[in-house]
C-alpha cells in the first residue's frame, strides 16, 4: 500500500553574522561602559570669572568726563555775558553836558586876556581925552566924531571876534578830544569783544584738552581690561577642553576599534514546515511497512 499525499517541501535559511574577534571584545565592552558613564555625568558649570572687571582707569575717566560736562564752559558763559553787555553799548554823543566836560576851564581867562590886549591896543590909538574917557568909563557917552565912531566900531568887532574865535577854538578842541575818547571807547569795546571771543576759544580748547586726557586714561584702562579678558578667555577655553577631553578620547578609541578587521560567518539552517495530518499518515505507513517486513508476531509463535 502506498501512502497518500506528497512530501512537505524543505525550506532553507541562510543567516550571515559578523562576529567580533575574541581579542577585541573586551575593548568594545569597556568602550560601552565608559560611554554610558560619560552620558550619565552631570552638567558641570564653569565656576571661574568670564568677564573682566572694569578698570579703575576707565572709572576715573568717566568721572572726569562727567565733571567736565557738569562744569560746562565758564569761559563761554563769561563771553556770552560780555556780548550781552556789548549789545547795550551805545557810543556817547557830544551833547551839552559832554561839551562842558571837554571845554578848557581856562577858556574865559584866555579870552579875557585877548580882549584886554585888544583894548590896550585900541586905547593907544585914541587921543588923550578919549583915552581918559574910556578909562573913566565914559566912552560913548558923547559922540566923538565920525572917526572915533569908526574906530570904536572896529574895536567892538574885534572884541566880538576874540570872543567868538576863542570859544569856537575851545569848542573845536573839546570836540576833538571828545571824538578821540569816543573812538577809544568804541575800540575798547571791539577789543573787549575780540578778547571775549578768544577767551571762549581758549575755554573750548581747555575743555577738549581735558577730554583728550580722559580719553587717554580710558584707552589705558581698556588695554588693561583687554589683557585681563584674554587671560579669562584662555581659562574658560581650557575648562571647555577639559570637559570635552573624555569625549574626544572615547571618539578616538571608537575610531580605532571601528578599524579592526572582522570576518563575516554564515549559518545555513534547513527545516520542514510542521504538518500534523501528513505526519500521522507517515507514521501509520511506517508502522504498516514494519509489520509486513517482520510479520505478525502472533503468526510466529
Amino acid at each position: 500500500m502506498g501512502g497518500g499525499g506528497g512530501a512537505p517541501t524543505e525550506t532553507k535559511s541562510t543567516v550571515t553574522q559578523t562576529n567580533l574577534p575574541e581579542y577585541v571584545r573586551p575593548y568594545f565592552e569597556r568602550l560601552l561602559q565608559r560611554t554610558e558613564t560619560e552620558s550619565k555625568r552631570d552638567y558641570e558649570p564653569y565656576q571661574g570669572q568670564r568677564i573682566a572687571d572694569v578698570s579703575q582707569d576707565i572709572l576715573t575717566s568717566e568721572d572726569r568726563v562727567r565733571g567736565i560736562a557738569d562744569q560746562g564752559l565758564p569761559e563761554i558763559q563769561a563771553s556770552l555775558d560780555r556780548f550781552q553787555r556789548s549789545m547795550d553799548f551805545q557810543p556817547r554823543q557830544f551833547t551839552g553836558e559832554e561839551v562842558g566836560k571837554y571845554m578848557s576851564p581856562y577858556m574865559d581867562e584866555v579870552i579875557a586876556r585877548q580882549k584886554q590886549g585888544a583894548t590896550e591896543d585900541y586905547l593907544a590909538q585914541l587921543p588923550q581925552g578919549a583915552a581918559q574917557a574910556i578909562s573913566a568909563g565914559a566912552f560913548g557917552g558923547s559922540r566923538q566924531g565920525v572917526q572915533q565912531g569908526i574906530a570904536q566900531s572896529k574895536f567892538l568887532d574885534r572884541l566880538a571876534d576874540i570872543e567868538a574865535t576863542g570859544r569856537q577854538q575851545a569848542f573845536d578842541k573839546a570836540a576833538g578830544l571828545f571824538q578821540a575818547d569816543r573812538a577809544a571807547d568804541v575800540q575798547a569795546e571791539q577789543l573787549g569783544l575780540g578778547a571775549a571771543t578768544q577767551f571762549a576759544g581758549l575755554g573750548e580748547r581747555r575743555r577738549m584738552g581735558e577730554i583728550d586726557d580722559a580719553k587717554l586714561l580710558e584707552t589705558i584702562g581698556k588695554a588693561g581690561m583687554g589683557r585681563e579678558q584674554t587671560g579669562l578667555d584662555l581659562a574658560y577655553q581650557d575648562f571647555v577642553r577639559q570637559q570635552a577631553f573624555p569625549q574626544e578620547r572615547l571618539g578616538l578609541f571608537s575610531s580605532i576599534l571601528r578599524g579592526v578587521p572582522v570576518t563575516p560567518s554564515q549559518t545555513q539552517t534547513t527545516y520542514q514546515p510542521f504538518d500534523p495530518f501528513g505526519r500521522a499518515i507517515g507514521l501509520g505507513l511506517t508502522a504498516l511497512g514494519g509489520a509486513r517486513y517482520f510479520g505478525d508476531p502472533r503468526e510466529r509463535v
